[in-house]
């Protein structure tokens, strides 16, 4: 499983370094992705084409540079010749005949090296598979036209299944050696007449590809199947980017129009927004809007909580439209990234990748935008020299690989397995080198520690033999510390006695009529009421509906309960893991769940309870009624307890399809809202953020001795199953696997069905790029830019359908004056800190590939009759 990505050294400076990973697929996936284990090797350090080339060419050309084209050219065959030289006859014989290894449990045995994945970001993907940048045909496994990439999910999206690069594979090898020949022959440009006929239709590049060596094609048909989605460049820095970015946009446009400034209220949700477990959550310390210094897991976040953060901040109906729209891009985010799979999850993948199709264009803005257009056409060549507002195009090809993921998750197993986010946690370690080099010569200094390295590990793998238990385990990460004490228990709580709790005192005292306290209301006799089941089962009976105990026989030794500030809930996830979760008085993360125990199927009562912690204790109690068989027994012992409040739930009987559960707090005074319950029948954490639409509850919470109420409640909750696969994995009634709760609850799932007449908001392609700017091209001279050329091709104004917001109100709401220094402020978004590489270099790093995405459809055609298709 190889990884190559390439990447900077310093946070300030031009150092850069390509490194090349490979993987064992062998190994556990749940070991892989952890650089201390060490099983993440650093094989080679791409090098790229220098300077000194430069001055080469130069004096071979009488002072002159080459065009682009012939150094992009050079870049390509610079990188596959390095690849031959890893594909060597060594490895050759080693995939022919295999090698022989002696394993931990001392046998030998004979292994067969094969390339089952390579995970990459798309400009360096579209590099190993000979494909051009931004050609007619983007895409390395299919051969779908740009104009036809916002077809995804669509039944007219037949190219992706039927017209597959790899069942043409000898045609493409005809192609390229005679476009090769025609270059080193017959010395044709790399971007001449001739050279473009063969090559351009299918967007190949005259490349002499190491993976299509036909000295291992025994072994590697094709290296273009085995380029593996990407869903930390594709989706979460791409397509869920760039529909943040342009909800950004649409809350700067409405914000003109209501005089509300609706950026800074959705900065002020994010940060209200309770963080969740170790690194589920992040707190959000800055603004959201302003997605300064945005990683893919900060993104991850924006998303997850996505849905109270953006709603009641756009009019209705669009409002409702882009709350089913979050909805569904969360769905999909969290079934793309389980680490367990099976036929129902992906079939739901499936459905839910048909549902983001349908949502995808969030403004018809194209149509608003040509009539501004038309309105400034007598102001001069100024206003097309201007920077236009932004649509949200979905030409993309980020957008089209989404379609993908259903196949490739079936063919190569779960998205982590092979995920790019391996490789930029591998980018760490040889970070952390480069302070050790003289920074010029670093990669040859950087080659040499890696070595140093690597026979300190195999050392130090021969002097230590595994034990038995690492053997047994595998090295597998349960979420837990090694020295972490009860593992397989239910849950864990202290067990000191530092913090007593005197019933009579804080009880009992409390409850006259100065300090009436509504907490304490009956909490001695709920106390007992609740101990009295547990201690009959402890003593060996079972509390039958029968028997009339005494709760009042119930003796807390001492008088006295033992107050504790955390719970550790382990529990087993989805994919049959342990993980913990840690509950915290009085903190956000003090919220619970519980099986509802009148839950039947089908039912109106949720499957879930949900509550609030507000005190963890333990205490010493014993019985001393009569017992069941007539005898008493006055044995002491400990029993833990959890106090929480009930939260009521707010779901209507006919809750939509895509909504998230809505809860309020039970009112003190409501005399069953609080509560008693035992630890172990806790089933994890749960991630509550408030409503902000409804905003916060008009009374203060009740002030008690042993609580401390937060400042003020909310008048309502959102439980956010999308906080971590495992929390949504609970939602999907009948699909766990991990959670042995549903197997007997729950039938096999029925997944809902695409109606015939479903809306699959089909669009037209963008116009063609004019044709002299292809001949230009073809010819290889340059292209100068001019307002004229600009203004001659006009954005598309028909969409065949359309979802969510009316063009006439974005018009409204968007509609800026034909002066030229008005146009900046409609656009949230600056493309200035953006570079353009038009030179499909595969030395860019991964921001560079961004910038089409953040390009509207005409803004890039332009580039394409600026720069052309290599």
């Amino acid at each position: 499983m190889l990884a190559s990505d390439s990447t900077h050294l310093t946070s300030f400076g031009d150092a850069q370094l390509w490194p090349c990973y490979l993987f064992f697929g062998n190994e556990s996936k749940y070991r892989r992705c952890q650089p201390s284990q060490h099983l993440c090797h650093q094989i080679a350090y791409f090098e790229k084409l220098s300077d000194k080339f430069a001055d080469y060419l130069k004096t071979r050309n009488h002072g002159k540079l080459p065009s682009d084209a012939f150094m992009t050219h050079c870049a390509r065959e610079l990188f596959h010749a390095q690849w031959a030289a890893l594909l060597d006859d060594e490895l050759h014989e080693a995939m022919k005949n295999g090698i022989v290894i002696m394993c931990p449990d001392g046998r030998r045995r004979r292994f067969y090296p094969r390339i089952f994945t390579y995970s990459a970001d798309y400009p360096e993907k579209i590099l190993v598979g000979g494909i051009r940048n931004n050609g007619i045909c983007p895409c390395h496994r299919c051969f779908i036209k740009k104009s036809d990439l916002s077809n995804l999910g669509a039944p007219i999206d037949d190219q992706r299944c039927v017209q597959q690069r790899i069942n043409s594979e000898d045609r493409r090898r005809e192609l390229v050696s005679d476009a090769r020949r025609e270059i080193l022959e017959n010395r044709y440009a790399v971007d001449g007449t001739k050279v473009e006929a063969l090559l351009k239709s299918q967007s190949l590049v005259p490349v002499n590809n190491a993976f299509f060596s036909p000295h291992f094609l025994p072994f590697i048909v094709s290296i273009l199947p085995s380029l593996v989605v990407d869903i930390l460049h594709e989706f979460e820095v791409g397509v869920w980017k760039r529909l943040f970015t342009h909800l950004i946009r649409l809350l700067e446009a409405f914000s003109q129009a209501s005089g509300v400034t609706l950026s800074a209220e959705l900065d002020h949700r994010y940060r209200s927004t309770p963080s969740f477990g170790r690194d589920a959550v992040r707190k959000f310390g800055v603004n959201a809007s302003a997605m300064k210094r945005k990683a893919a897991r900060d993104f991850e976040d924006l998303l997850q909580c996505a849905i109270p953060a953006f709603e009641g901040l756009l009019p209705e109906p669009h409002g409702t439209a882009l709350m089913k729209l979050l909805f569904v891009f969360a769905q999909w985010h969290a079934l793309a990234k389980l680490r367990l799979h099976n036929d129902h999850t992906l079939d739901l993948l499936d459905y839910t990748t048909t549902q983001l199709v349908a949502t995808k264009e969030l403004a018809k803005e194209a149509e608003a935008r040509a009539r501004r257009e038309a309105k400034g056409k007598g102001k001069g060549k100024a206003a097309s020299a201007t920077r236009k507002p932004a649509t949200l195009g979905i030409f993309t090809i980020k957008f089209h690989y989404l379609g993908d993921y259903v196949a490739t998750i079936r063919k190569f197993g779960t998205s982590d397995s092979y995920s790019t986010e391996n490789g930029e946690r591998a980018h760490g370690l040889p970070k952390s080198w480069y302070s050790r080099t003289d920074k010029q010569d670093y990669q040859e200094q950087m080659t040499r520690i890696e070595r140093r390295q690597a026979r300190l590990l195999h050392i130090r793998a021969q002097i230590l033999e595994p034990s038995k238990e690492d053997h047994h385990m595998g090295g597998a990460s349960n979420g837990l510390s090694p020295t972490e004490a009860g593992v397989e228990a239910r849950y864990i709580m202290a067990s000191n006695q530092n913090q007593p709790v005197d019933l009579g005192s804080a009880v009992v005292n409390c409850l006259g009529a100065i300090h009436h306290d509504l907490y304490l209301v009956d909490f001695i006799p709920k106390l007992k009421q609740h101990l009295m089941p547990r201690i009959l089962q402890r003593l060996g009976f079972e509390c039958s509906a029968g028997y009339k105990g005494d709760w009042t026989s119930v003796v807390i030794r001492d008088h006295r309960i033992y107050q504790h500030k955390l719970l550790k809930i382990n529990y087993t996830t989805y994919d049959i893991r342990r993980e913990q979760d840690v509950i915290h008085i009085e903190t956000p993360q003090c919220n619970v769940m519980l099986l509802n125990s009148n839950f039947s199927v089908p039912g109106a009562h949720s499957l879930y309870l949900y509550s609030r912690v507000l005190g963890i204790y333990h205490a010493n109690v014993s019985y001393i009624g009569v017992l069941p068989d007539g005898t008493r027994r006055y044995e002491s012992f400990r029993l833990d307890i959890v106090w929480g409040q009930w939260y009521e739930s707010l779901n209507h009987p006919g809750k939509e399809e895509f909504q998230l559960d809505r809860l309020r707090l039970s009112p003190v005074e409501t005399p069953e809202s609080l509560h008693f319950m035992d630890p172990a029948d806790v089933l994890r954490g749960v991630h509550l953020i408030p409503q902000f639409s409804l905003g916060k509850a008009d009374a203060l919470p009740p002030k008690s001795r042993l609580v401390i109420p937060q400042e003020s409640e909310w008048k309502a909750y959102y439980v956010n199953r999308f906080v971590d696969r495992d929390m949504f994995m609970r939602y999907q009634y009948g699909m766990s696997v991990g959670h042995v709760y549903m197997h007997s609850l729950f039938p096999l799932p029925l997944l809902p069905s695409i109606p015939p007449d479903f809306d699959y908001c089909l669009q037209d392609p963008p116009p063609p790029a004019a044709q002299g700017s292809e001949q230009a091209q073809a010819s290889g001279s340059n292209v100068t830019p001019t307002s004229e050329s600009g203004s001659n091709v006009t954005p598309t104004s028909e969409f065949t359908r359309t979802r969510l917001l009316d063009p006439l109100l974005m018009d409204q709401a968007m509609m800026i004056d034909g002066d030229c220094n008005e146009l900046d402020q409609a656009d949230a978004y600056e493309h200035a800190g953006h570079e353009m590489r038009h030179d499909d270099d595969p030395n860019e790093m991964d921001q560079a590939d961004d910038f089409l995405d953040d390009m509207n459809d005409r803004e890039i055609i332009l580039h394409e009759e600026m720069y052309g298709e290599i």
